[in-house]
């Protein structure tokens, strides 16, 4: 291997840590905001009805309780009042959902870092995605073919 590679992958492992490891992971809550460019709008519970099945939906940012996710790192998680964010069935195009937490794939969600912003990566190498690219209120967040830049896959993670 050679010692620019080594170098490369050292950064870059040192730069996921750096990222999944900060504050904002360690603190606790924070709201997820979708890029400027995909609508710059925060996942929510809609009518923050907390129950297993209940699908995702994009809003206005209000830091209401609805829009409080917690990211466990060491366990890949996202969750939000006691329950899970799952991916669905793992298809394209499944809607995700929170569920009571267990040990399933479909409830890891990894971070990849991509400049200001992160995608999240889950069941079946699929990112978490708004349906349809779309830049509305009440759009719905499914899980989707990642794709390096989609401005509909990238996430800020904002400290509350």
């Amino acid at each position: 291997m050679s010692v620019a590679l080594l170098r490369t992958a050292a950064a870059s492992a040192a730069c996921l840590l750096a990222f999944v490891t900060s504050p904002l992971f360690a603190q606790g809550l924070t709201t997820m905001q979708i890029s400027p460019q995909g609508g710059g709008h925060c996942i929510e519970v809609p009518d923050q009805l907390f129950a297993p099945d209940q699908h995702l939906q994009m809003a206005d940012c209000n830091n209401s309780a609805a829009q409080m996710f917690a990211y466990d790192a060491a366990g890949m998680r996202l969750t939000i009042a006691g329950l899970c964010v799952e991916a669905g069935g793992g298809q394209p195009g499944d809607l995700v959902k929170l569920s009571t937490c267990h040990e399933g794939a479909g409830q890891v969600w990894k971070v990849e870092p991509k400049g200001d912003f992160a995608k999240l990566v889950g069941m079946n190498g699929l990112c978490l995605d708004i349906r349809f690219v779309s830049t509305e209120r009440g759009a719905l967040v499914q899980s989707w073919t990642c794709a390096d830049a989609a401005p509909n896959q990238l996430w800020r993670f904002q400290h509350r």
